[in-house]
């Protein structure tokens, strides 16, 4: 099976050989091209097949939430990840509306570099462990905008940690039954159906 490309946008050439060499051993995935001028990517992504696209989101000229807005409205096959210094709030808001499948720090690993990959290829969503648990906090915190109890508050966090109803259940001593009509409850109270959609769900109505 051929490698899936990535194609890598960021300002420092640091990073972007940082991120070639955490890949370079890598049978899954290669390295489709790079850019340190993320005005350029749109049109060199016509000359190139790309399957992910990391960017920086701190960039001049265009912002990683510019670029990724662009991208996903000219090649929506295309999956972005976002990969920062660091998680602040109103950033990941913007990332989050432009269209992004994950969001990692600049400190990941080669293993959570993967992880995210992995995840994102096979359709899902990944967010960095802190990024998520901030997110979440402040969500628990305004929580009375959207009346959710502190215990689905708590589900949530457990949610966000990709822990099953089983594993939820037992660790907080309820009946899986018990944990599925919470489950319900969030997604209804919230009209989303994913924790992402927690997410933005939450930043849309200015929660966090």
């Amino acid at each position: 099976m051929n490698p899936l490309r990535i194609f890598i946008v960021d300002d420092h050439q640091l990073v972007i050989d940082g991120i070639q060499s955490l890949l370079s051993s890598s049978e899954k995935y290669a390295i489709a091209g790079f850019s340190r001028n993320p005005e350029k990517v749109a049109d060199l992504l016509q000359e190139i097949e790309v399957d992910v696209l990391l960017t920086d989101v701190s960039m001049p000229v265009i912002s990683g939430i510019e670029l990724t807005r662009l991208i996903k409205k000219k090649y929506p096959s295309i999956k972005v990840i976002a990969i920062s210094m660091h998680g602040n709030s109103d950033v990941i808001k913007e990332m989050l509306d432009s269209g992004i499948s994950g969001y990692i720090l600049k400190n990941t690993g080669r293993a959570e570099l993967l992880a995210a990959l992995d995840k994102v290829v096979s359709g899902g969503t990944y967010f960095d462990e802190n990024v998520t648990r901030e997110l979440i906090n402040n969500f628990g915190k305004k929580d009375e905008e959207c009346r959710l109890t502190n215990r689905e508050i708590e589900i949530i966090r457990l949610i966000s940690n990709e822990l099953s109803n089983k594993q939820i259940s037992d660790k907080l001593f309820i009946s899986e039954r018990t944990v599925e009509t919470h489950r319900k409850n969030i997604f209804r109270k919230t009209s989303t159906q994913s924790v992402v959609g927690l997410l933005k769900y939450a930043y849309s109505h200015k929660i966090i």
